[in-house]
């Protein structure tokens, strides 16, 4: 089995791991995740780099059987740090990046997944982003990820290197039935720099 079969049969695999888990457990481990992000939001989010105007935060809307993270980007509001979330173009495979300053500004989007509504400002500096919160389906300990096939998140990683940036730290939240002892990679995968669960927080010790 190559590794393009070997992702595929995986992703099939976590989805189930994922959405086994009963509503009760779902939410306990949820509040234990968010307390570790938001533990974590409080260290690189509060003042932000000595370039920034206002930190600013990259993540996502979570989307079927995905730890719900949106406590992280309403905690982001309340402190009056900026958020950024993902329009995804399905054509080109990419993402442009959106400022959002509450649930208004959200419609469903592509693949049925929340997204900025057109019309909310489009940020392409990167070099304003303080973190990135990144979805997926697995991960290990060696911080490899495995995500939904699309590309998006590989390809947008390379244009920090492509545009001469250091890439901000791009942190997962997962369960822990999503770790497992090494995910199928390939040389255009981007590892993570931390993993917090409902028990571990790991952290590449360079990006902390």
């Amino acid at each position: 089995m190559n590794i393009r079969e070997r992702k595929i049969e995986l992703r099939k695999d976590m989805e189930q791991r994922r959405a086994s888990l009963s509503p009760a457990e779902r939410a306990d481990k949820q509040r234990r995740i968010n307390a570790g992000l938001l533990e974590l939001a409080s260290r690189y989010l509060a003042q932000g780099r000595p370039s920034e105007a206002v930190p600013t935060l990259l993540t996502y809307m979570p989307h079927r059987s995905e730890p719900d993270v949106t406590p992280l980007m309403e905690w982001c509001w309340k402190q009056g740090v900026r958020v950024l979330l993902p329009r995804v173009a399905k054509d080109t495979k990419a993402m442009s990046l959106h400022a959002v300053r509450g649930y208004k500004d959200l419609d469903s989007g592509a693949y049925g997944i929340r997204e900025p509504r057109p019309h909310t400002s489009v940020e392409t500096d990167l070099a304003t982003i303080s973190l990135i919160l990144v979805p997926g389906l697995a991960f290990d300990t060696g911080f490899g990820r495995l995500g939904y096939g699309g590309g998006y998140y590989d390809r947008f990683m390379q244009l920090f290197a492509a545009r001469g940036l250091e890439r901000p730290a791009a942190i997962a939240a997962a369960f822990d039935i999503q770790l497992i002892e090494q995910v199928p990679t390939s040389w255009h995968d981007f590892r993570v720099d931390g993993l917090i669960t409902e028990s571990k927080q790991l952290f590449k010790s360079e990006k902390r």
